[in-house]
């Protein structure tokens, strides 16, 4: 609903007819719902997810660093980066691979080093290096990292019920098969 609806609408029924005000109010609605966008998209500028390229320059500007990549892999690295304050633990690991967005990941320490696992997504996800960069300026130097990824079996792909040729007839490698997310 505009705003200038909004304000006839609580105006005396006798003076909602009048053009004079029609037009007053008309000129101002409009201004206010400009405004009200300014504030809704300022509003998304302070968080992660649904900030825009302003609040990326933003934050690069304040962080000291330059991102690459579609909007959201930006996103993403400027999250990474401002989640990297404090000291290390499993538990900041864990907060910087989550705002990766491309599934679970799971971040263990076994065998003096640490183990990031990619539980619910096939294949390699995207944007996986600027991942690797901000773990690795987040972890102490002297602890390994090692990534873990899903991928499908044969066994699993024939468990889905189809024949070979019904995979090749959608087009699909069997790289596309082992890695690609969606397929079902």
């Amino acid at each position: 609903m505009s705003s200038k609806i909004s304000l006839i609408q609580n105006l005396h029924k006798d003076f909602r007819q009048d053009e004079y005000i029609g037009e007053v109010l008309g000129a101002a609605g409009e201004e206010l719902d400009v405004q009200k966008n300014k504030i809704q998209n300022a509003r998304e500028e302070f968080f992660f997810d649904t900030m825009g390229m302003l609040g990326v320059a933003v934050y690069e500007d304040q962080l000291a660093m330059t991102t690459s990549g579609s909007i959201e892999n930006r996103r993403n690295q400027v999250e990474a980066k401002w989640k990297t304050a404090g000291k290390c633990d499993l538990e900041l690991l864990q907060r910087i691979s989550n705002s990766w967005r491309n599934g679970e990941i799971s971040v263990l320490f076994t065998a003096a080093k640490i183990e990031i696992v990619f539980v619910s997504l096939v294949g390699i996800p995207d944007d996986i290096e600027s991942l690797k960069i901000a773990l690795e300026t987040a972890k102490p130097a002297h602890i390994p990292i090692s990534y873990t990824f899903k991928f499908r079996t044969f066994g699993m792909v024939k468990a889905l019920g189809q024949t070979t040729q019904y995979w090749k007839d959608k087009g699909y490698t069997w790289k596309d098969m082992r890695e690609k997310e969606g397929i079902s």
